[in-house]
């Protein structure tokens, strides 16, 4: 996607860390923006800070766990701003244990908001994109998790993982169908968010790549150099384990 000047994103989980920095990078491009979190009031002063720098802004509470609210959330992008261009699938949350102990409650908390969130997102905001006829493209940000697993981070890891086949399969669908929307994974690794506060690199970081993968189509997106020989070492492992295929 090469003009950004006018056009209409929803950022998801924006009222701070990745989704903030990638809100105000947008904004700064000249795109309107529908900005989104599950606490609104702290999405709500977010916004007001974004549109302090002269950007259009809605922000509203939005809980990704729920698909009407999510539809809600897409169709006042539509009444607001007349279209819709661009969709950040970025809320998430994290939590930690050995897989068997978590309990059932857990499992699905993290699962229901990292990727049912990003279900709902690409069912409720793809339409409206295609809609427009234009281009456009679906971000949706995993985590290095997707690609290197971590011990105590189970649910986190799966939700991840399915975060990756989802972009891949979404890219695929719309190829088949001719559209000119691009869709973009984002494996952020050790970011200094509030997820992570010891982390090493800033959001606005990512919300560069973000950027610049709009504009490039960059279906795989690292931030950083975040265990760049773990992830070879996985690739290089699975790889060599159609050596061992029966015949």
């Amino acid at each position: 996607m090469k003009v950004f000047e006018n056009r209409v994103a929803v950022v998801t989980g924006a009222a701070s860390g990745i989704g903030l920095a990638v809100a105000r990078r947008l904004a700064a491009m000249g795109v309107r923006l529908v900005m989104t979190d599950l606490d609104g009031g702290a999405v709500v002063a977010a916004g007001a800070a974004v549109r302090s720098d002269g950007c259009d802004v809605e922000a509203v509470q939005l809980d990704v766990r729920d698909p009407g609210a999510v539809e809600r959330v897409a169709d006042l992008a539509i009444d607001r701003f007349g279209a819709l261009h661009v969709a950040v699938n970025n809320a998430g949350i994290v939590n930690r244990g050995l897989a068997w102990e978590l309990s059932l409650e857990d499992w699905r908390r993290v699962l229901d908001v990292n990727l049912l969130g990003a279900i709902h997102g690409v069912r409720s905001f793809v339409p409206r994109i295609l809609a427009t006829g234009e281009e456009g493209h679906v971000v949706n940000v995993a985590s290095m998790a997707a690609v290197l697993p971590q011990e105590r981070l189970g649910p986190y890891t799966v939700a991840k993982h399915g975060v990756l086949g989802l972009s891949d399969v979404l890219r695929a669908d719309l190829a088949a169908v001719g559209a000119p929307v691009g869709v973009s994974v984002v494996f952020p690794g050790r970011i200094r968010t509030g997820m992570n506060p010891i982390g090493t690199v800033e959001p606005s970081t990512v919300a560069d790549h973000v950027v610049d993968a709009i504009e490039r189509q960059r279906p795989y997106v690292f931030t950083d150099d975040h265990s760049v020989g773990g992830v070879e070492a996985r690739l290089q492992a699975i790889l060599a384990a159609r050596a061992d295929v029966i015949t």
